[in-house]
């Protein structure tokens, strides 16, 4: 039960402003109740007699340790001399860290937009402290249209055809397209997290990309995923085999 406003009872009728949610974690791609528009089971969905989530990635959430990745490869990217001339420059930065068959992997990308080179490259790398050493950059070819994308599992799938800038070149989308195309053994997930972060330099027009900005009180520095990104995660992350989805 709420307890009333300090300073008087609780008025009849009026809402208290609701306490800013304290959970580290933003959530990119949807909960895990959603249904999984690839598989069109509920990613919480139990494997019967398994013990265990028929979705190896139920959710996709961030973290604290890689929020502390990107403050440092946004450090890097402010101390490039070739970059910070570019006073205009906006765009996604992200990271994503994943457990698969017992190996980790660490991908780093950045969005796109009508620059073609990446905009991280290895030397803005330097300094990450979280598994030094371990990370590397991602920059995949993103489909033409929404038929031939592929899972994090490298399965193909196909997009739903309503998605609008469906080729729009995202972070998140080339970290999970990045995984995918490492053809992995996959026996089993045991993580798969995700951060985002919005590059703005000091000219650029970035009334787009700031909308992204996280809620949450504990970070609401980081982005959390644009619309577009929402719709095409869900397809991605999905890991149910092929042969387990019945049409």
């Amino acid at each position: 039960m709420e307890a009333a406003a300090v300073g008087g009872p609780k008025r009849s009728g009026a809402s208290r402003p609701r306490q800013p949610d304290r959970a580290p974690n933003l959530l990119h791609g949807g909960k895990k109740s959603d249904i999984c528009p690839r598989c069109h089971f509920r990613r919480d969905k139990e494997d019967k007699g398994k013990g265990k989530l028929l979705h190896g990635i139920p959710e996709v959430t961030d973290s604290e340790q890689l929020r502390g990745v990107l403050v440092t490869i946004d450090r890097n990217l402010r101390q490039d001399q070739d970059l910070v001339a570019d006073d205009k420059a906006v765009f996604m930065m992200g990271v994503l860290e994943a457990k698969v068959s017992g190996h980790e992997y660490f991908l780093v990308a950045s969005s796109g937009g009508e620059k073609t080179d990446p905009w991280i490259r290895e030397k803005h790398l330097n300094g990450i402290s979280y598994h030094q050493g371990a990370w590397e950059t991602v920059n995949p070819t993103l489909p033409t249209g929404h038929s031939n994308w592929w899972t994090v599992r490298r399965e193909t799938v196909d997009l739903d055809p309503n998605i609008a800038r469906v080729t729009k070149p995202c972070a998140a989308i080339k970290l999970l397209l990045g995984l995918g195309d490492k053809r992995l053994e996959w026996k089993s997930v045991e993580y798969l997290r995700m951060s985002e972060m919005v590059y703005v330099g000091p000219e650029a027009d970035s009334a787009g990309m700031r909308q992204w900005h996280g809620k949450g009180a504990t970070n609401s520095w980081t982005a959390h995923s644009c619309n577009r990104c929402e719709a095409r995660i869900p397809y991605l992350i999905c890991d149910v085999p092929a042969n387990r989805i019945v049409d």
